[in-house]
């Protein structure tokens, strides 16, 4: 599938989430990167699932037509900029138009398993990034209060 505004986005959070586990790897040993890698995997978490949600939704709505889908009448899509705006300016569609350039329409999914599509699949890995994430913090939350 060509991936629209909204995918790249949520490409972008999922690099957040592996830079931020990088970050902590780097030395496990550093309260500072492990503060730093904590609140950009936060970040692209939370992000991530707002932008899966928003995706869900504009797909829920492109295929609400009585038995029919607005991709397949020609239209659709107008909800997407064919030129994304990521945080702090960062013109990674240029840098790295394979992975972050959108060429394809918010709320087009041809793909499916399940009965789900992409947007769906996003929230479950969101969800389940969520709980390892919240699982990871309070492990450190509660190594740094025990010791003493």
């Amino acid at each position: 599938m060509d991936p629209c505004e909204l995918c790249v986005y949520i490409r972008f959070s999922q690099c957040c989430i592996l830079i931020a586990g990088i970050a902590m790897a780097i030395k496990p040993s550093s309260q500072w990167l492990k503060i730093l890698g904590l609140v950009l995997a936060w970040y692209g978490v939370i992000q991530g699932m707002l932008w899966s949600v928003e995706l869900q939704q504009i797909h829920a709505a492109a295929h609400m037509l009585d038995g029919g889908d607005i991709f397949a009448t020609g239209g659709g899509g107008a909800a997407c900029s064919t030129e994304p705006d990521f945080p702090l300016g960062l013109p990674l569609h240029e840098w790295l138009p394979y992975e972050f350039a959108p060429t394809g329409g918010c709320g087009e999914d041809d793909w499916s398993l399940l009965g789900m599509n992409m947007a769906d699949y996003c929230i479950i890995a969101y969800s389940i990034f969520s709980l390892a994430l919240g699982a990871v913090t309070l492990g450190w939350l509660y190594s740094l209060f025990a010791m003493k």
